[in-house]
């Protein structure tokens, strides 16, 4: 593929709810345009997008790719993004690398929630786009309703670019409402407008004429002066429009039946912002204009990890160009790397390529310190590009080895697949010795297990992680701590007395030194405090970490000879525990902000549901039909949450979750947990 100006380059990503056919969208638009010359199915694994093996064995979309291909004297660089919310990361990583949306649509469902959450990501990103209703060859499928959905949801700024000629089985073709020709299967020129859609056709395009002299003054005088505008005028207006982002045109077809293919890439060519229109965002808040004498710019915005091919990071140029054979410098961590080859990706086959351009898109292999999310440039112009927000994870397993060979090689297998997947994130819980894998839902989890043992031989067990419960105290209290042992020779003497009080500022812990006279050496307090903070390791009631507790070393006695710094930090200790059993302890549990989002239908149930989980509706906000639901749940009701969500609303709600604070458990809960965790802890000393 020969290399293109910036002008001449569109980077577009393809959005929608899973299920909606980005996949098989992509699939017939590089079949239309001679990229590939077998039209691949999703259902028989052969598509050029989904060619990991994960996305083979489950027909869907996992991972984002490119689908670069060339049309009317442009490349366009397709971004094929996953539909389903437990992806979401790789949605969160298209977005940012592109400058246009295609948001695809089943023309049989119309607008879904995961359109929703994609619209939503668009906003946010300013990202003009246009809508593609799919599937018009399906039973009960509908273009005018689904257009309705769309200006219901959206706003009238969505607006028909083409109208469908037939429907369902009898979907033939489209019409490009501002040429005014239709466009049929099996034929690759434009034909005449049939008759039985003209009054549509007429109706469309002058809701489509008024919509775009809405945004443009001198159109609109034109129009109401001759009460017509040319091709090329509406045209122009509609770039505008669209590429500021007032207009959201719809298109029409069907992948399987290959139509509207052409018409989709004409809109792409005609209306989405080109790369040299590109806004460059930067690490500061500031943005900047794409130059191709600038300095070299470069984001990662997706990598994959393999043992047999090695890491491959995709990088989208914002300024400059960047060169094989190369030294670069990785400006967010501040380390050089070498590049060697560039290639070109289209799905996992490779073309070498001799420079990213500016507003381009490629893959270096095996950089060494590089991830997603960083910034390259030069060391002497370096420049920090703004990176990736990802979703806050809200489904957590725990995670075991289960051999001796996996412990080993676990945490070099976990790193690498964060790398691949930054919308993981693994932690470890001290208070209940596990680790803790996180992502956006089961699936997601689930499906990072299998690719750890496919791909690095490490085998893992998952089950429900233990809830990080907390203890603290609500009053004050006082006691003694002593350790005085004579055994003949050098005994041991530590003796202090010890305040505990509850903190007011939600700190965890703090230590104050109120001791007069010298009743303990100074040499000995720091033991005193090393005592405590290994007492705060293991509360009074159930063993848990102690939080928000002040504690004063106020008096204590010491020996000449027989005291030492170990002695006092026993005495620390068991002073501290003492003094917390007076002070009224009490168990916290983790609380999680939830923001829950599903259509009208069922908010009744999952309200019902959350009441039981003890949660505390913080407001419901009505949006379009759908209501977003936000709360404070605690973490134990909430441990299979994304199992439950989906079976009360058919798999069309969704939710985010992140933890927010401790909070008191109810007495009749927490006495239970205090008798089950003695008892385990009872059973492991057995």
């Amino acid at each position: 593929m020969k290399q293109y100006d910036a002008a001449h380059l569109r980077n577009v990503g393809l959005f929608g709810h899973g299920g909606s056919g980005k996949t098989s969208l992509a699939e017939a638009v590089l079949f239309q345009t001679r990229a590939i010359n077998r039209l691949g199915k999703v259902e028989e694994g052969s598509t050029t997008t989904d060619f990991d093996p994960d996305e083979v064995k489950r027909t869907m979309s996992i991972s984002l790719a490119l689908a670069p291909l060339e049309w009317r004297d442009h490349k366009l660089n397709l971004v094929d993004a996953p539909g389903y919310a437990d992806f979401f990361g790789e949605v969160a990583e298209a977005m940012r690398a592109v400058d246009g949306a295609v948001v695809v649509v089943d023309g049989v469902a119309g607008v879904e929630v995961g359109t929703e959450l994609v619209w939503r990501e668009a906003d946010r990103y300013g990202l003009p786009r246009v809508v593609f209703v799919n599937k018009l060859e399906r039973e009960n499928a509908s273009f005018s309703r689904t257009l309705d959905h769309l200006r219901s949801k959206f706003g009238t700024h969505v607006v028909a670019l083409g109208v469908p000629i037939g429907a369902e089985h009898s979907f033939t073709g489209v019409v490009d409402l501002v040429a005014r020709q239709a466009f049929l299967a099996g034929q690759d020129g434009p034909a005449p407008v049939p008759g039985e859609v003209t009054s549509e056709v007429d109706q469309r395009r002058e809701a489509l004429v008024e919509a775009v002299c809405e945004h443009d003054d001198a159109l609109l005088e034109k129009y109401l002066e001759e009460g017509e505008l040319s091709e090329a005028e509406l045209r122009d207006g509609l770039r505008t429009a669209v590429t500021s982002g007032k207009l959201v045109p719809v298109l029409c077809g069907s992948a399987h039946g290959l139509v509207g293919i052409g018409r989709l890439l004409d809109t792409i060519v005609e209306t989405l912002p080109s790369a040299a229109q590109a806004t460059v965002r930067l690490a500061s808040g500031e943005t900047a204009r794409p130059s191709p004498e600038g300095p070299l710019a470069g984001l990662v915005f997706k990598t994959i990890s393999d043992p047999h091919i090695g890491k491959l990071s995709y990088v989208r140029v914002y300024s400059g160009t960047l060169s094989a054979d190369s030294y670069i410098w990785n400006s967010s961590r501040g380390q050089e790397e070498r590049v060697g080859h560039l290639f070109l990706m289209r799905g996992k086959s490779q073309e070498p390529m001799q420079a990213i351009g500016l507003g381009d898109i490629g893959v270096i292999p095996k950089l060494g310190a590089t991830s997603t999310g960083d910034s390259l440039s030069t060391k002497d112009q370096a420049v920090v590009l703004a990176g990736i927000p990802f979703p806050d994870p809200s489904f957590f397993a725990a995670i075991h080895p289960r051999t001796r060979s996996d412990v080993d090689k676990l945490g070099t297998a976990l790193s690498r697949v964060l790398e691949e997947d930054p919308s993981l994130r693994v932690s470890r819980e001290e208070s209940t010795s596990e680790t803790i894998l996180s992502g956006l839902g089961e699936s997601h989890v689930g499906l990072a297990m299998e690719r750890m043992e496919r791909k690095f031989g490490v085998r893992v067990s998952v089950d429900v992680p233990k809830v990080a419960y907390r203890e603290t105290i609500t009053a004050t209290g006082r006691a003694q701590g002593r350790h005085v042992k004579q055994s003949g020779g050098h005994g041991q003497y530590g003796v202090v007395t010890m305040e505990v009080e509850p903190l007011p500022d939600g700190a965890d812990f703090e230590f104050v030194d109120k001791v007069v006279g010298g009743v303990v050496p100074r040499q000995y307090i720091p033991g005193v405090e090393k005592g405590v903070r290994d007492a705060l390791g293991q509360g009074v009631l159930a063993g848990y970490p102690v939080v928000g507790v002040r504690v004063s070393l106020v008096d204590g006695k010491y020996h000449p000879v027989d005291s030492s710094e170990q002695a006092f930090r026993i005495a620390g200790a068991l002073g501290f525990k003492a003094a917390a059993a007076e002070a009224r302890p009490i168990l916290l549990e983790p609380i999680m902000e939830v923001e829950i989002t599903v259509p009208d239908e069922f908010t009744g149930d999952v309200m019902g549901d959350l009441n039981s989980r003890r949660a505390r509706v913080l407001g419901m906000n009505p949006s379009d039909g759908t209501t977003t639901i936000s709360a404070y749940v605690p973490q134990a009701e909430m441990l299979r949450y994304a199992t439950i969500l989906r079976s009360l609303t058919q798999g069309r709600g969704i939710y985010a979750m992140r933890f927010a604070s401790y909070e008191e458990v109810p007495a009749h809960l927490a006495q239970k947990l205090i008798e089950e965790r003695k008892k385990e802890q009872e059973e492991a000393r057995a």
